[in-house]
């Protein structure tokens, strides 16, 4: 029984992977000073820092450079991946707002849900240890790429990694 446990375990699915992997990018982009507005752009972010071949694929979607058809495939399953993770990314959220390390705040102007990042302890021992090195440096790069990433709309960010004609086709 336990050898089936372990095989059917996804780690993508896992919360305290989820949870590290938001931390990292609240970290990453500051979001102790400024809020990380529209908590649903979480989910692309939290695709692109997965892996290092994701990594250097949003690097080939900025650059514009030609797609054939198995980047758009890779493309249309990273975006649909993105909305389906932002349930489980809510459901964390809502968690760490509940243990004080986050602050949920609803954003009256663009109606949507900003997070803060509260200073923890915890979390600055894990970065001191080196555990988040890895993800913090993805999301620099991705703060590199968007510098605006933190201010961004939804709609914008979708359609400057994407494209506007592709996620206007899966949306319908």
């Amino acid at each position: 029984m336990d050898s089936k446990k372990r095989m059917m375990f996804i780690l993508e699915e896992d919360y305290y992977f989820i949870t590290i992997k938001i931390l990292s990018i609240l970290k990453a982009l500051e979001c102790d000073k400024k809020p990380f507005e529209d908590y649903r752009k979480l989910g692309i972010i939290f695709e692109f820092i997965k892996n290092e071949d994701n990594m250097s694929f949003l690097e080939k979607l900025l650059s514009y450079s030609s797609n054939d058809i198995f980047d758009n495939e890779r493309a249309i399953k990273i975006f649909c991946d993105s909305r389906l993770e932002v349930s489980v990314i809510k459901r964390v959220l809502f968690f760490l707002d509940k243990q004080e390390i986050i602050v949920l705040a609803r954003n009256k102007k663009n109606c949507n849900i900003d997070v803060n990042l509260k200073g923890t302890t915890e979390l600055d021992e894990l970065i001191d240890l080196g555990v988040l090195n890895e993800d913090l440096q993805r999301c620099r790069n991705i703060k590199r790429l968007l510098p605006r990433i933190r201010s961004l709309k939804l709609d914008t960010l979708q359609k400057k990694i994407f494209g506007y004609d592709e996620v206007s086709k899966w949306e319908d």
